[in-house]
């Protein structure tokens, strides 16, 4: 298949193509215009020899007579290749002398007057082509006034035909022909050699960038040379880079996620180990059970920490697929978020509520994924908020950048609140604010907030809660376009 070709193949195939066909499309034209010359050049021998053979008709009393020499009949008969036939026929239609049944032209209907008129004046002629004794010939038709040859005493043309067989106006141009394609099929080589010569020079590009690319180890994915590359090409090789990019910030993102997670692991399974020994060696069943509540503490925290790691994972550039993203109410989502945690705000004796339109918000998420979101924010805020406090929840409507509509998802507390220096610092990794460090927890909560509402195209923000005091978070995420409708329908 041509597209299987390498490239160098299929661009000196596509440009040679169309150069053969003009070439034979000329060759043809050249063949046309070449047998018309030798055309020409033929009827003007067929006009002199019916010329000459027009001036041997005389008048000998009442009678006609044709006065042709044997030589000029030699003459005639001498071509190696055409065969050529003379006839010279009176007023009547009797023949007089050469060849018997020359046709006539077609226009002339089998008349001699009729041809000797369509002929014209003497000293000229009529050219056609026509079929005599099976072969394909031109016949020069002229007429001869009897009036001035008899003095009066006969009427009427005298009509002398000259037919010529076509092998030699063929042959000729043919000769024209293979002379001139000869030297286009030598142009057409030369230019094939130069088009893949320069072919080989402009592509010359794109294999330095396969070797570079073949000879890379499978964690080198530092940007590809664009200099020496043409600019189409740098424009992939600009993809490339930005690819390479790509899969670098993912790499090292795994890559820090893997150390985080050896070391926020290992430091819990280490107490949990130590706890477990103390546990085994307690001989008083009080001290069994205070073991057995740290150990059962200790993996709560443990499996909290693990279920926070895959959510980050997931959250993370590439570990959510963009298929995942469907079409829903932000409002709902959010609700049936927060009906989970009313348990434990009732637990705590905080007051958790919900406030949001009477209309669907519609977004295009991952709903799994966005509870994750707002669970990790009403676990902070209901973690730090202190009993008789109070969390809402609410959903809105909001203006995004530019004129995009947007829907503004709103957690805020009357807890203590983070310090407005902290509050950039609370998004990374494991950081934790300090004097916080008597609630449990490991810093992922809002490090996971961001991930999912990058993925969603959204943003996060930190600000004071109600009258200035406690935490405000808020997340703003696009709206889906279309438009409103009442929740339910």
């Amino acid at each position: 298949m041509l597209r299987d070709a390498p490239l160098r193949r299929q661009l000196l195939i596509w440009l040679l193509l169309p150069i053969a066909l003009a070439l034979a499309a000329g060759g043809w034209v050249t063949y046309l215009v070449a047998y018309r010359m030798v055309s020409k050049a033929h009827d003007r021998a067929l006009f002199d020899a019916a010329l000459a053979v027009a001036g041997q008709v005389r008048v000998d009393g009442r009678r006609l007579v044709v006065d042709l020499p044997q030589v000029a009949r030699k003459i005639l008969q001498s071509d190696l290749r055409d065969r050529v036939y003379y006839a010279v026929t009176g007023p009547s239609g009797e023949f007089l002398s050469g060849y018997t049944a020359m046709p006539l032209p077609p226009a002339a209907g089998g008349s001699v007057e009729r041809a000797a008129s369509l002929a014209g004046s003497p000293g000229q002629a009529l050219y056609y082509d026509a079929v005599y004794r099976g072969q394909p010939v031109r016949v020069v038709v002229m007429a001869v006034a009897l009036d001035a040859l008899s003095e009066g005493r006969l009427a009427g043309p005298a009509l002398v035909q000259v037919a010529e067989t076509l092998v030699d106006r063929r042959d000729m141009a043919r000769e024209v022909l293979f002379a001139t394609l000869l030297v286009e099929v030598g142009l057409m080589l030369l230019l094939a050699l130069i088009v893949y010569v320069v072919l080989g020079r402009t592509l010359a590009p794109l294999e330095a960038l396969r070797r570079e690319l073949a000879l890379r180890s499978p964690d080198a994915l530092t940007p590809v040379t664009e200099d020496r590359a043409p600019m189409e090409v740098r424009r992939l090789v600009h993809s490339v880079n930005d690819l390479l990019l790509r899969i670098g910030e993912a790499v090292a993102v795994q890559r820090r996620f893997v150390a985080d997670a050896a070391h926020q692991l290992r430091t819990p399974a280490a107490a949990l180990k130590t706890q477990l020994e103390l546990a085994e060696r307690a001989t008083d069943p009080a001290q069994l059970r205070s073991g057995l509540a740290q150990v059962h503490s200790a993996l709560d925290r443990n499996i909290r920490l693990v279920n926070q790691l895959l959510a980050l994972a997931r959250a993370e550039p590439g570990g959510m697929a963009t298929g995942a993203h469907e079409p829903l109410d932000l409002v709902q989502v959010a609700r049936a978020a927060a009906e989970q945690w009313v348990p434990r705000a009732l637990a705590r004796d905080i007051d958790l509520g919900f406030d949001a339109a009477d209309v669907a918000l519609p977004i295009e998420g991952d709903p799994l994924m966005l509870g994750e979101l707002l669970g990790n924010l009403l676990d902070n805020a209901l973690r730090y908020t202190p009993a008789g406090g109070s969390v809402t929840v609410s959903v809105e409507p909001a203006m995004g950048e530019g004129p995009r509509p947007a829907v503004l998802l709103r957690v805020e507390d009357n807890g203590p609140g983070v310090p407005e220096a902290e509050r950039e610092r609370v998004f990374e990794r494991f950081h934790r604010v300090p004097g916080s460090s008597e609630q449990p927890g490991a810093g992922l909560g809002l490090a996971i907030v961001r991930e999912i509402a990058l993925a969603h195209h959204g943003t996060v923000a930190l600000g004071s809660g109600p009258g200035g005091r406690g935490t405000r978070v808020d997340v703003l995420l696009p709206r889906r376009r279309m438009a409103e409708q009442p929740v339910g329908t």
